[in-house]
């Protein structure tokens, strides 16, 4: 379960953005957040003023959580403050406090946006920690404004992979205790070489290569999604054929009208399968939903 949430923040209003995912965990499941901050050594003596700040802005998160609680549930907010390197902090504190999950804005604390997959910050994050990674564009403010639940449908994108599986656990834990339902989506990846290499070649029928590579995709994620029912989730599937992962993800996405994706940052490459490093990258640049990644190097 997801009982410990850091958000970390960085005083600006992108890195806040993340707070109505922690408020709604904690809402729905008692989650305990835990705002984080990091004072550089420039900033070290305003250290007074940081915690001021985040002490206003943990009395707004406890009302906005108990709007939606039992009369006399306690919000359980903390606050903590440190000096030193966010990227070496945030990974620190995982550890020390067992945190279970880490929802954080798309971009580096410094407010810069996304360089070479996420910014510095928020990229050594998702490459180091063990644990889930929620990472909230800044575009999603308007999306989600008014909105009663912001997590109603789970995306988790799988190709087949051992290391793309490794993502299930945090999506049916999220399922579970939201209970929200997931759906499985899988590609068939459709290979057509290069017409200048097949001069002097037979035949070959690729409207049935096709139909096989679906049909073993449909026997993965037929047989997956038995199992997962079996454990009391409510699961639906969607099945594509296309040259591009990323951009079947994401319009599988607004298709099922999915409000979180979740995925593992890696998965096998190669013949009919994806890699979903570069996957995740380009599905975090151009997705409108939140993306919670599972780092499978750190597992």
């Amino acid at each position: 379960m997801f009982e410990k949430v850091m958000i970390p923040l960085d005083g600006s209003e992108v890195a806040e953005i993340a707070l109505p995912y922690g408020e709604e965990l904690a809402r729905r499941v008692g989650s305990e957040v835990i705002m984080f901050h990091v004072l550089g050594s420039e900033h070290q003596q305003y250290e007074r003023m940081h915690k001021m700040y985040l002490d206003r802005l943990a009395e707004t998160v406890k009302h906005n959580i108990k709007k939606g609680r039992p009369k006399g549930a306690q919000a359980r907010v903390t606050t903590k403050v440190e000096a030193g390197e966010p990227h070496n902090n945030i990974c620190n504190l995982v550890d020390k406090d067992n945190i279970d999950l880490i929802i954080m804005a798309s971009v580096s604390v410094s407010g810069h946006s996304i360089a070479k997959m996420l910014g510095s910050v928020t990229d050594h994050v998702c490459h180091t920690v063990r644990i889930p990674v929620m990472l909230i564009r800044p575009q999603d403010v308007q999306r989600i404004e008014g909105k009663k639940r912001l997590i109603n449908r789970i995306l988790l994108p799988l190709d087949g992979s051992d290391l793309s599986k490794l993502a299930l656990p945090a999506a049916e834990e999220m399922a579970a205790v939201l209970r929200v339902p997931i759906t499985l989506f899988q590609m068939a990846r459709i290979i057509l070489p290069y017409a200048d290499t097949m001069v002097g070649v037979p035949f070959i029928d690729y409207t049935k290569w096709i139909e096989d590579e679906e049909k073993v995709v449909r026997v993965e994620i037929t047989a997956l999604e038995k199992k997962l029912r079996e454990k009391g989730l409510t699961i639906t599937h969607i099945i594509t054929s296309g040259f591009n992962a990323a951009d079947e993800i994401i319009q599988a996405g607004k298709k099922v009208g999915a409000d979180l994706i979740v995925m593992s940052t890696h998965g096998r490459s190669g013949l009919g399968r994806w890699a979903l490093g570069s996957v995740a990258e380009r599905v975090l640049r151009y997705s409108e939903i939140p993306l919670l990644l599972v780092n499978t190097r750190a597992n």
